[in-house]
């Protein structure tokens, strides 16, 4: 009954990753819900482990904080670079940890990805995004900055686009992007778990 049990697994499984392989048919458009609810969580297929495609911008993400002194008084920090944190621990580093090369800019970019313009999420998932960026920055500080307590974060992005080799026709605009944010304040809630 168990090898039965375990051989009927085994046909799901590969039957499942079949379908995310094959090109589009009948079956696959019609179940894509489901094999992407088993697949996508541990199964996943990414080219970039055999072909990676290198970063085309340089990216910088920055954060400013408000605190809260003894007096009552808010105090607002510099802006602080949270890339070159990043970048300082990997250089050098022959095993660099993936957290610390790109945990941050995956963050980013998923959240610049799920708001508008405005800076509004773009549903449920733009703001569970917003939320997963400001505990990843928050992670980083604590509670408290310089002694006084965090009430509130901003962060900013500055975008530039990596210049091709010498020997590339590509053509690539020459200037810098940014994008700040607003200030998002700072609740028990954000620390829950870190």
């Amino acid at each position: 009954m168990t090898a039965l049990l375990l051989a009927g697994a085994m046909l799901v499984h590969l039957g499942m990753i079949f379908l995310t392989l094959a090109p589009p048919n009948a079956l696959k458009v019609g179940n894509q819900e489901a094999i992407n609810s088993y697949v996508q969580p541990e199964f996943g297929q990414d080219w970039k482990l055999f072909a990676p495609n290198p970063k085309q911008r340089n990216d910088a993400i920055g954060i400013r904080l408000r605190t809260m002194g003894n007096p009552g008084s808010p105090h607002i920090s510099q802006w602080i670079n949270l890339t070159a944190q990043d970048v300082a621990k990997i250089q050098g580093n022959p095993t660099p940890s993936h957290v610390d090369q790109n945990m941050l800019r995956i963050a980013w970019d998923s959240s610049d990805s799920l708001h508008g313009p405005t800076n509004r999420p773009k549903g449920i998932r733009g703001q569970v995004a917003a939320d997963y960026l400001k505990r990843i920055a928050l992670q980083r500080f604590g509670r408290q900055w310089q002694g006084e307590r965090i009430t509130a974060v901003q962060l900013a992005g500055r975008y530039a686009m990596v210049r091709p080799p010498s020997w590339s026709s590509e053509e690539v605009p020459d200037t810098t992007n940014y994008r700040v944010l607003p200030w998002w304040p700072v609740t028990d809630q954000d620390y829950k778990g870190l």
